[in-house]
């Protein structure tokens, strides 16, 4: 399992695939613990954790706001500076230890309270998410950039094969990600 979307939301990709029963219940302990390892990474400041998750034929993309449109990079891994300064991003040890991950309906966040709906760990597995596509749909549109074919499949892949994970702490600190099982 490999490749991390990692974002201010994150994104994390793992390929999921058609296995049998007793596979599919290793896939699903793979995605928890990697959930897990992408937080402990995050709460212990560990871009060495991070970086052992990156697919290096994927990369990682980083999606973030500066400005009225996300953007993303695409990277092969986290050097600890902008897009994705590891500092910026609070994860507490204690709050990983409080919060199993959980299948259901991801919180929102309320930007004129500046509040999650829910404290949890909670993985989207039904809706399909295409953060990177929006992004390239509205550059495409207003600033003409073009993309070539293998990029766009490997975006494609990636959002087809994507769950949003989010995870917001006691403090009421949030850390958005996506994984993808490759």
């Amino acid at each position: 399992m490999h490749f991390i979307k990692l974002s201010i939301p994150a994104l994390f990709a793992l390929q999921l695939l058609y296995l049998p029963v007793k596979a599919q219940d290793q896939k699903e302990a793979d995605f928890k613990n990697t959930c897990t390892q992408i937080l402990e990474s995050i709460s212990k400041k560990k871009l060495s954790g991070l970086n052992g998750l990156i697919n290096t034929s994927y990369g990682v993309y980083v999606l973030y706001r500066i400005g009225v449109p996300d953007e993303y990079q695409l990277l092969k891994k986290l050097d600890g500076h902008l897009p994705f300064d590891i500092s910026y991003h609070t994860v507490k040890a204690t709050d990983i230890l409080k919060y199993n991950l959980q299948y259901g309906k991801l919180p929102s966040f309320d930007c004129g309270e500046s509040v999650w709906s829910k404290k949890s760990f909670t993985a989207d597995s039904v809706k399909k998410y295409k953060p990177v596509s929006e992004i390239v749909a509205f550059h495409t549109k207003y600033d003409g950039l073009v993309l070539g074919k293998k990029l766009k499949s490997n975006i494609k892949f990636i959002e087809q094969n994507s769950r949003k994970v989010i995870f917001t702490g006691s403090k009421g600190d949030g850390f958005i990600f996506y994984v993808s099982y490759i």
